[in-house]
C-alpha cells in the first residue's frame, strides 16, 4: 500500500523499517521538528526522521501535524501509519485516508491509554503488558482494536528495556495488520471503555524518591523510570540519580528511612538503603555533573559516615 508514517522517537524506528521491508510505499514520513540538545544547544535530528534520511524517503517536520494536510492530499496515500508521533490527530487528518489512521500503542488497551504507558506497566506493577494496533479516532486512544500481543513483565524490565522489546513486536504487529488492512480484513473490535486505565505523561518531579515508602514500590520507580526522567534523592545537597539493577530485601529490618546500609552477604556490588518496608539495593547511581557509574564505586569515593541517610537535606 501507499502509506503515510508518522512518528518521531527511536522507539518508532523498526516500525518504519519494518513496513518499507515487508515492500510497502512510504509516500512522506511526518516527524516532530528538530529540536536543540546537548550543552551545545545545537539542533539534533529525530531518531525518525534520521532514519527516513538514511531509507530515502521524503520527511516534513510541521510544527502541528494539520500544516501538513496539503502534503497528504498531494501524496494520495491509502493509510497512515501512527507511532509516538506526539500528537493527537484533528479530524480533518483522520480523513484524509481512505483505509484509515492505524495507531500502534504500547499497551493491551484499554489499559494504560495515554502519553507514558511503557513507564507505568513497571511502576503500577503489572504483570504483562504488550502491543495494540487500532483504527484512529478523535479520542486519546479510544479507537477500535485491530490486533494484540503480550509480553509478560521480567522481575528486573526497566523502561529502557522493555521499550526495546516492545518496540520489536510492535512493528512486526504493525506489518500483520497492514496485510489484513490491504486483504480488507483487518477486524475492529470496539474498546470497553469501563475498563480503561491511564498512564499520563510523566515529568522530572516523578522521579522524586520518598524513602518512607515500601521497598518493593521503590524499587518499581527506579526500574519504571530508567533511564528517564530517572528516580532521584539527594546526598550533601546535591542531587543523586538512581538506575536498575535492583535488589530487594523486603522483609529486611533495621535502619531509617533513606539510612545506607552494609550490604548482606554477597551482595557488595549494591548500595543498599533502608525504606519504610524492607531495604532496596541500587546497582548504578549518577551524581549531579556526573556520568552514571557502579553503585559501588560512587561509594568509594563518597566515603560516607555511620548512618549515612540519602534524601535528608
Amino acid at each position: 500500500m501507499r502509506l503515510v508514517f508518522m512518528g518521531t522517537p527511536e522507539i518508532a524506528v523498526p516500525s518504519l523499517e519494518a513496513v518499507v521491508e515487508a515492500g510497502h510505499e512510504v509516500a512522506l514520513v511526518v516527524t516532530r521538528p528538530d529540536r536543540p540538545a546537548g550543552r551545545g544547544r545545537r539542533l539534533r535530528r529525530g531518531a525518525v526522521a534520521a532514519a527516513a534520511d538514511r531509507l530515502g524517503l521524503a520527511v516534513v517536520q510541521p510544527e502541528r501535524v494539520a500544516e501538513a494536510a496539503a502534503e497528504f492530499a498531494a501524496r494520495r496515500a491509502e493509510a497512515a501509519c501512527v507511532l509516538a508521533y506526539g500528537q493527537i490527530l484533528p479530524p480533518p487528518v483522520l480523513a484524509a485516508f481512505p483505509r484509515g489512521c492505524i495507531n500502534v500503542h504500547f499497551s493491551l488497551l484499554p489499559r494504560l491509554r495515554g502519553a507514558a504507558p511503557i513507564n507505568h506497566a513497571i511502576l503500577q506493577g503489572l504483570a504483562e503488558t504488550g502491543v495494540t494496533t487500532m483504527f484512529m479516532d478523535q479520542g486519546l486512544d479510544t479507537g477500535d482494536i485491530i490486533l494484540q500481543r503480550a509480553t509478560p513483565l521480567e522481575p528486573q524490565d526497566t523502561a529502557g528495556s522493555l521499550a526495546r522489546r516492545l518496540a520489536g513486536m510492535g512493528a512486526e504487529l504493525l506489518v500483520e495488520t497492514l496485510a489484513l488492512l490491504e486483504a480488507g480484513r483487518a477486524p475492529r473490535t470496539p474498546q470497553d471503555h469501563s475498563r480503561a486505565t491511564w498512564a499520563p505523561r510523566l515529568g522530572k518531579s516523578d522521579g522524586r524518591v520518598d524513602w518512607t515508602r515500601p521497598a518493593r514500590e521503590l524499587d518499581r520507580q527506579v526500574r519504571g523510570l530508567d533511564p528517564w526522567p530517572a528516580a532521584f534523592t539527594s546526598w550533601a545537597g546535591r542531587q543523586l540519580r538512581l538506575f536498575a539493577p535492583t535488589r530487594l530485601l523486603p522483609r529486611a529490618q533495621g535502619g531509617r528511612p533513606g539510612q545506607v546500609m552494609p550490604p548482606p552477604p554477597g551482595e557488595d556490588a549494591f548500595l543498599w538503603v533502608a525504606t519504610g518496608q524492607g531495604w532496596l539495593g541500587l546497582g548504578q547511581v549518577q551524581a549531579a555533573g556526573k556520568r552514571r557509574l557502579p553503585a559501588t564505586q560512587w561509594l568509594r569515593g563518597a566515603r560516607l559516615s555511620p548512618g549515612a541517610r540519602l534524601g535528608v537535606e
